[in-house]
């Protein structure tokens, strides 16, 4: 019998950080995972930092793990209040676009998540304040989940991130 990892590769299973790169403790883009267009970041900020996400051909969506951060565009700066932790409740977010580039600050620091993918339109960026985040519960009993569809292809415009 042959095992996942035979069939699949290692790529598909990434063990505790060792996806790590540069300023990232995870750095998952699609030519290391296969996919063809998705990315997953997740940058952590000690008090004070500051980091500049250069968007490329990406547009990005800057998600507040824990803490909050101020997020500086070109020409837009929005202010994430973000979250005491994922299970603290639904937080706000920044959408970056393509061919940008973004100042991420933490003035208490915090962890955020940044997802993107690959997009040929430039849509403007733009603020998801955390009321207008839909929820919804999925499963039953000791199988449900709570899922927080910031970014869904029906309630926030991206060119081709789904998150």
């Amino acid at each position: 019998m042959d095992t996942h990892q035979e069939r699949h590769g290692a790529r598909h299973h990434l063990p505790s950080g060792s996806a790590g790169r540069g300023p990232y403790v995870l750095d998952i883009d699609p030519e290391m995972a296969g996919w063809d267009r998705s990315s997953l970041r997740v940058l952590e900020l000690e008090p004070g930092g500051v980091h500049t996400l250069v968007t490329g051909e990406c547009e990005w969506i800057v998600l507040p793990l824990t803490g909050g951060c101020t997020v500086r565009t070109a020409g837009d700066t929005f202010e994430l209040l973000g979250r005491e932790s994922v299970f603290s409740g639904v937080s706000d977010f920044a959408y970056v676009p393509r061919d940008d580039r973004a100042q991420i600050a933490s003035g208490a620091g915090g962890r955020f998540a940044l997802a993107g993918a690959k997009c040929e339109r430039r849509l403007p960026a733009r603020y998801g304040p955390a009321p207008e985040v839909p929820v919804e519960l999925r499963g039953t009993g000791n199988c449900s989940r709570q899922v927080n569809n910031f970014a869904a292809a029906d309630t926030f415009d991206c060119d081709r991130l789904i998150a």
